[in-house]
């Protein structure tokens, strides 16, 4: 068996370099004059994807199908206006071999955001590159386990120390996020339906979003939820006290059902979110509407119940944060154990001079992982010893922690890497009528669409994982080891490569949109004001050349990420002396993934 490893490992490696060089080698035929036909109506455009040689004149002869409708290339200044019963001619050089979208430039309804087509440019390697550069990323990050790097105690600073420690700072933190968040929920309500117009869908999904999973998840983990506005109301009034701190809280205190003190909660509000995720995105309405219902939900459950529940079991951003925050390079942690134990008040846990966490967790029990800490910082303001420590650590340090391993975590990493994919296709993809199924247009449709979205996120795409779990035994000879525990431990290496991938989703959604944000700071309704002079402001791309470039770059470290959380963890489950062989299908796994994720991108 250890030959066959041998084998395959050098296999992969061969077969890396030789796409590489197949990929450099080959060139391009003669430009040639290519007319195309292209038919536009909502929400795609017919055909959705053209084929061409690098060095073709190809010139487009567009119509639209029912309102005006705008063609942009993207990556370049071609653009043009499409009216109805007129016929648009738009010639594009394609110099370089690759894919180029073309989308609607003109507002022409809910779904215009993702009225896309492909100009793909023959010779395209790049799903050729994208895949042998996986191969070799796969191969030498399968070389060794992960180690342990020193920590940077922040709170060793003490400008940090005395901020984290003021009471002020978290209400600090929300208070500019409410104000938005009321903005956010009355343009939903009172605005324009138009999503492109809105501050509501434009604020959420272009901006907040874009912020959170580039910036505020990879470096910072669950910081987001020290600021979030959601819980704020509910906890104020259950605490009696805004700022300052309350010994005598005013909510019933009840303690949560014990059946559902799990993220399964979070799982199924999380799937229903990302299953009608096309109709959250586009519709003002329904984004206030889906806040309004969190933050009423969330209020109710700390008047009844103790501590931050919704947080800590229900919210489904929460679920999707708290999974990925194992990454981040930022964690709030007990400084010496020791001195925990000799802590008799326990006052981070059972609360004080500052509340109790929020979301039971226990620094002085040796609490060894993000996914549920929200960073709010009350450990740190409890602590009389002042033995909690907010610290810089490696990415993904947490993945290598064995203990505390659950199936629900597992599911949401499962969970998150199939809604990745899906909605790479539905919302970057060229197909119009995957997009009208999952737009809700009609029932019959959209219960196909559901059932085929629900068959691949929790249906194949985890039947899959459990193969590869399978495999991973036979390959080691490991049987007494329960294929349950290798699914549910082998699930928690595909969170860099899901976030990775959801990364680089987003900057293909953010990227053509951002443009939209000056106009709807000027008219956040939708009534034709201009507050600061950039309602006129037209839609403009921002540069993209660079956009596949960063993509690939984000899976290709996805990927490391992920394979080397596997080496450590197969090693952990299966034993050192069989890791070399209980790896190798997952790995295959995991280079397979996202090679597929650089196919709907790049292909």
């Amino acid at each position: 068996m250890r030959r066959l490893v041998s084998l395959l490992g050098l296999g992969a490696l061969a077969g890396g370099v030789v796409l590489l060089l197949a990929g450099v080698g080959a060139g391009a035929r003669a430009g040639r004059e290519v007319e195309v036909r292209l038919f536009v109506g909502r929400y795609e455009f017919s055909p959705p994807r053209v084929s061409v040689q690098a060095g073709d004149r190809v010139t487009f002869r567009i119509r639209s199908r029912d309102v005006t409708h705008g063609f942009a290339v993207e990556g370049t200044s071609i653009e043009a206006t499409v009216l109805p019963g007129r016929e648009a001619r738009v010639t594009v050089p394609a110099a370089r071999a690759g894919k180029l979208r073309f989308r609607c430039s003109v507002i022409c309804g809910p779904l215009h955001p993702f009225m896309v087509g492909e100009l793909v440019v023959e010779p395209n390697r790049w799903p050729l590159w994208g895949g042998a550069l996986m191969l070799l990323v796969g191969f030498l990050a399968s070389a060794g386990a992960a180690r342990g790097a020193p920590r940077a105690d922040l709170t060793r600073w003490r400008p940090v120390r005395w901020l984290l420690r003021r009471r002020a700072l978290q209400f600090a933190l929300i208070l500019p996020n409410l104000a938005i968040f009321t903005l956010i929920v009355l343009a939903g309500l009172l605005g324009t339906a138009t999503g492109a117009t809105n501050f509501s869908t434009i604020f959420v999904w272009i901006a907040w979003w874009g912020l959170l999973v580039l910036v505020l998840i990879p470096l910072g983990g669950r910081l987001w939820c020290a600021m979030c506005p959601i819980p704020a109301p509910g906890e104020w009034l259950a605490r009696g006290a805004i700022v300052g701190h309350r010994a005598r809280p005013l909510g019933l205190g009840r303690p949560w059902p014990r059946r559902l003190q799990s993220l399964w909660p979070a799982f199924g509000a999380l799937l229903l979110l990302v299953l009608f995720g096309l109709v959250v995105t586009t519709r003002p309405l329904v984004t206030a509407l889906l806040l309004l219902g969190f933050t009423v939900l969330a209020l109710a459950t700390h008047l009844v119940f103790e501590r931050r529940v919704f947080c800590r079991y229900v919210c489904p951003v929460g679920g999707l944060i708290g999974v990925y925050s194992l990454l981040a390079p930022l964690e709030l942690r007990a400084r010496d154990l020791a001195v925990c134990r000799e802590c008799r008040a326990k006052a981070c846990f059972r609360g004080g001079d500052a509340y109790p966490c929020p979301t039971f967790q226990f620094p002085g029990g040796g609490m060894a992982r993000n996914t549920y800490c929200v960073l709010c910082t009350e450990c740190l303001k409890a602590c009389p010893y002042d033995n909690v420590a907010l610290r810089l650590r490696p990415f993904g340090a947490d993945l290598a922690v064995a203990r505390g391993r659950r199936a629900d975590e597992a599911w949401l990493a499962l969970l998150l890497v199939g809604t990745a994919l899906a909605h790479s296709v539905i919302k970057l993809g060229p197909w119009g009528f995957i997009k009208s199924w999952a737009d809700l247009e009609a029932a019959g449709p959209f219960l196909l669409y559901a059932g085929l979205f629900l068959g691949v996120v929790v249906g194949a795409l985890p039947a899959l994982h459990l193969a590869v779990a399978w495999l991973s035994r036979m390959f080691a000879g490991a049987r007494a080891v329960p294929v349950r525990r290798l699914f549910v431990d082998y699930a928690y290496a595909l969170l860099p490569l899901g976030l990775g991938a959801w990364m680089a989703f987003t900057l293909a959604v953010v990227a053509p949109n951002l443009s939209y944000v000056p106009r709807v700071l000027s008219d956040p309704f939708g009534w034709g004001w201009d507050l600061f002079g950039t309602r006129a402001t037209t839609w403009t791309w921002v540069p993209l050349r660079a956009l596949p470039w960063a993509q690939l770059a984000l899976l290709l470290a996805g990927l490391w990420g992920s394979v080397r959380a596997a080496r450590t963890i197969v090693g952990q489950v299966l034993g050192e002396a069989r890791a070399r062989c209980g790896l190798v299908p997952v790995a295959g796994f995991l280079v397979a993934l996202a090679w597929g994720f650089a196919v709907l991108y790049f292909g």
